[in-house]
């Protein structure tokens, strides 16, 4: 096999020697460009926990869906971390609410429900229900 010339040493006009059939293309690199130093995590920190600490920080990340690193980068900067389940309760909780205020608004425009009603508490406990899945508020049942 002849070997391929960088393309800053092959004059001008040539064309690559062919490749055997199976052999590797030397110095031809695929993927993802390298992140700059402003953009691309390239410090560590190296942190000893025990065994216990670990497996709490690791059940952290696993509610978190996120991995130990991403967990604790996060927990270090003020950064939130919610669970999957949490979001995802939140995000129902929030198309509920959207969903209550619209039948309330069109009830109220049309003279079907009196101002003050179970509906409006209804919708007080689900922003209730949200405020504790954001960590501001009481838990749900509670003023």
């Amino acid at each position: 096999m002849t070997p391929s010339l960088p393309d800053s040493d092959r004059p001008e006009g040539a064309s690559e020697p062919p490749v055997e059939e199976g052999a590797r293309r030397p110095n031809r690199r695929g993927g993802r460009p390298k992140k700059t130093e402003a953009t691309g995590r390239a410090s560590r920190v190296h942190v000893l926990l025990t065994v216990a600490e670990k497996a709490r920080v690791r059940e952290a990340a696993l509610r978190g869906g996120l991995s130990i690193s991403e967990y604790v980068r996060r927990r270090t900067l003020g950064r939130p971390v919610t669970s999957r389940v949490d979001a995802d309760a939140e995000r129902q909780l929030r198309r509920i609410g959207v969903n209550l205020n619209q039948l309330a608004r069109v009830a109220n425009a049309a003279g079907q429900v009196e101002r003050g009603t179970d509906l409006d508490a209804l919708v007080a406990e689900i922003r209730r229900a949200i405020g504790v899945l954001q960590g501001g508020g009481s838990s749900p049942g509670e003023p």
